[in-house]
């Protein structure tokens, strides 16, 4: 799943968590909840965010009130009743999660918006520490409030989404947005960074755990995880090479490394299962001692695991979290279609029903195998011919993956693959080329060695598609693109074909000044003066090639028919050579369509 790539965090970069993406998978479920596509900013992958500012105006309105509530008069207030300001943030943000609910079809929204507001939530929090230094520590006193609140406001919009939609297309959220709303760290907290044990356990009322008897266990704990690691005490160790892989030997002597180790789940068991060692070092002390007297040990040790995993599940939704982008100046309509009509996803939490515009500009990528049919048809067994198919698209797949794409479906004797569903990236049209290449190379080597006698076209097309998800029952969800684009990509590789069984160089005709050129070629795709198109290389559109000419550095070389042009690919060792092939004709299309060929030397 290409979501569970999003949780993933440099165990050197963390804090508590060194156990990577298992680790994550235990604390918040497996598999990791879904989130929505993402944009590619600065070699990252964000998600652009914008709540309605009526929804942050309010929010800041609630939280002053519970503030005031709890004991802070100095927060500014507008002298509104509380009660009614808590009711107006209710009904508009009740109104948004059903909304978000209803809108998602298992996406990952409900993901997001929780991510997001709890966000804004840390954000405004901030805003009022800096006015009123007493925030900071009150504003620990809000987690059982805001939780019961929140807990009520999306039990209810999951209810409504459910009776409305269904329950096989409502999504779900699972462990993801039950942390966020029931740990409460995410309110408080911008990152895991800004937690402070001692401020938090001074005011925080729902662990029964002072900060003193708190840091007692814990440096128990990481000076016996110390002394074990410098040990090399082999059951420590090997849980150490099983269940923190990503930490080396080197980082596991520092003090940083000792923590990550000593947190670890699998860790803390083996270490507070062992009633000899461990269990005798804390009953000596004299605090813990004291307060075992009062209430159960069993109690003391549940409370301090629960903290411990409630902080480490917000460890990991602040890595996620903070690849939101929260987007605050576009008040105006107009700015918004803009960045819409660009194809960039933005996600728009308010009173509208639509949470996000499923339409966006991507690479639609087609592969067709010439003489399936034929074959088919013929003296072949159909097991043969399917592990024909196995041996030539499991070649196939690889190159898809190098360069981003996402098979869309297998369509018998084709592959149907896009570029920029999941984000977008203005070089997904030559990542498109960069896989055909290699998959035409594949396809020859396979051929070399009489492991298929299958040739190919391949057809790539840039353009507008609509993002469509299709429950297929209460555990599938079938996503795939729509629209004129895919119809157009399809048809620019699907056209007409030589037969089977011819292999050798064949010349590519230009029809030009009312002659004919001969273009030798061993991919050729060629369109004749009916407008035919006869498709066994690489052909792309015209909005294609416009999408490589707007970021590439193509060299421009004149041809019988116009510029050609050219360009060297690094990343393949290839270079590139494009050129008008003609104007094709396709059935249902009113006007003709320019076509151009892709050629490779390297």
């Amino acid at each position: 799943m290409r979501s569970a790539a999003l949780y993933l965090k440099d165990p050197n970069a963390t804090r508590f968590l060194g156990g990577g993406l298992a680790e994550v998978e235990v604390l918040l479920g497996s598999p990791l909840p879904p989130l929505p596509p993402t944009e590619r900013e600065a070699g990252r992958d964000v998600f652009h965010v914008h709540f309605h500012p009526h929804l942050r105006t309010l929010l800041q309105r609630f939280l002053g009130g519970l503030l005031r509530e709890i004991g802070e008069p100095g927060i500014a207030s507008r002298k509104q009743d509380g009660a009614r300001e808590q009711a107006e943030y209710e009904a508009v943000l009740g109104r948004v999660l059903r909304s978000v609910r209803c809108n998602d079809r298992r996406m990952g929204l409900p993901s997001l918006f929780w991510l997001a507001h709890s966000r804004d939530v840390a954000e405004c929090l901030r805003e009022m520490e800096g006015k009123t230094p007493a925030v900071r520590k009150l504003k620990y006193s809000l987690h059982p409030l805001l939780s019961s609140f929140y807990r009520r406001l999306e039990d209810g919009a999951r209810r409504a989404a459910e009776q409305d939609a269904g329950s096989t297309a409502a999504g779900n959220g699972g462990t993801l947005v039950d942390s966020i709303i029931d740990d409460g760290f995410a309110f408080t907290e911008p990152t895991i960074s800004d937690l402070d044990f001692n401020l938090y356990l001074a005011h925080n009322k729902r662990y029964r755990l002072s900060a003193d008897l708190f840091f007692e266990i814990y440096t128990i704990l990481v000076r016996e995880t110390e002394k074990r690691l410098r040990e090399g005490e082999r059951g420590l160790l090997g849980r150490v090479t099983r269940h923190l892989p990503g930490l080396s030997r080197e980082q596991c002597q520092t003090q940083a490394g000792v923590v990550k180790v000593m947190m670890n789940t699998e860790v803390l068991t083996y270490l507070l299962g062992d009633a000899w060692s461990v269990g005798t070092r804390l009953m000596a002390s004299p605090r813990l001692r004291a307060e075992a007297e009062r209430r159960r040990p069993a109690e003391i040790v549940d409370v301090f695991l629960e903290l411990l995993a409630g902080v480490k599940r917000f460890e990991a939704v602040a890595h996620v979290r903070d690849r939101v982008r929260l987007l605050r100046a576009f008040d105006d309509e107009k700015e918004m279609e803009e960045k819409a009509s660009r194809g960039q996803r933005l996600y728009e939490f308010g009173d509208s029903a639509q949470v996000i515009n499923n339409a966006a500009n991507a690479t639609v990528f087609f592969l067709d195998l010439r003489g399936f049919t034929k074959t088919s048809e013929g003296q072949i067994s159909e097991r043969d011919l399917t592990r024909e198919l196995y041996t030539v698209f499991d070649a196939f797949i690889p190159h898809v993956l190098r360069f981003g794409g996402t098979v869309d479906k297998f369509l018998g004797d084709g592959i149907m693959v896009t570029y920029g569903t999941e984000h977008a990236d203005p070089l997904n049209p030559l990542n498109a080329l960069r896989t055909a290449v290699l998959c035409q190379e594949t396809l020859r080597r396979l051929r070399a060695e009489g492991q298929t006698y299958f040739k190919m076209g391949i057809a790539v097309h840039y353009g507008r598609v609509y993002l469509a998800r299709f429950i297929a029952d209460e555990h599938e969800v079938q996503t795939t693109v729509i629209g004129r684009t895919v119809n157009l990509a399809g048809r620019l590789s699907s056209a007409s074909r030589r037969p089977v069984g011819e292999d050798e160089l064949v010349e590519e005709w230009e029809p030009t000044n009312g002659a004919a050129a001969p273009v030798t070629s061993e991919f050729p795709v060629s369109v004749d003066g009916d407008g035919t198109l006869v498709n066994e290389g690489i052909a792309i559109s015209r909005d294609t090639l416009l999408q490589l000419e707007a970021h590439l550095p193509l060299v421009h070389t004149e041809g019988d028919l116009g510029q050609n042009f050219e360009y060297f690919d690094e990343q393949i060792g290839r270079r590139l050579l494009v050129r008008y092939a003609g104007d094709a004709k396709f059935k249902g299309v009113r006007s003709s369509f320019p076509v151009y060929s892709v050629d490779f030397e390297g």
